[in-house]
């Protein structure tokens, strides 16, 4: 049999933070965000190649290496008259996320213009692309989103020849305890 002998119990008062430097294990509740952080780009880019290029990144160290890192891409992008603009996703220098059954072209998303698109360079279109990543690390790691134009000029956060929109391009990532 076991006693417990207890003289008083004091609360803490007032405490706003708690000092977690001396913590070296912590188990946290499998689905619960560690962190969140965003990066952005508020001017518009225009690509002329199909080489992909950096949009917007946004580097995190995910506090432990069970976690999951939740990713979300949003803005608009337009491109010319029979053109496509096409999304990719890099964790560092490796590609996730992509589709794996093209013919041509995997990628994570993608806007196209239709031939029988009215005018050259007005219609805007919204992206949005989501992606669970298992980077099994506790080191510094930048996520990427990349972008390539296909026959012609795309536009990620405005549309071509015409500075009257400007719509940021962001790229969110959540730390989920896993």
């Amino acid at each position: 049999m076991s006693t417990l002998a207890i003289d008083t119990i004091q609360g803490a008062t007032a405490a706003t933070s708690v000092d977690m430097s001396g913590v070296t294990s912590l188990q946290m509740p499998t689905g619960h965000v560690l962190q969140v952080l965003q990066g952005e780009r508020l001017t518009m880019l225009s690509i002329a190649s199909n080489s992909y290029t950096d949009v917007v990144t946004q580097a995190i160290t995910p506090k432990f290496s069970t976690s999951k890192i939740l990713i979300q891409c949003s803005g608009v992008a337009n491109s010319d008259q029979n053109n496509a603009c096409y999304f990719k996703v890099f964790r560092d220098s490796t590609e996730i996320g992509s589709g794996t059954g093209g013919d041509y072209y995997n990628v994570i998303g993608a806007v196209t213009t239709p031939t029988h698109s009215s005018g050259s360079g007005f219609d805007v279109k919204g992206v949005s692309i989501q992606y669970l990543d298992s980077p099994s690390t506790t080191s510094a790691t930048t996520y990427r989103l990349k972008a390539a134009a296909y026959n012609g000029a795309t536009n990620i956060g405005g549309r071509g020849g015409n500075n009257d929109i400007a719509v940021p391009t962001r790229i969110t990532l959540m730390e989920i305890a896993g």
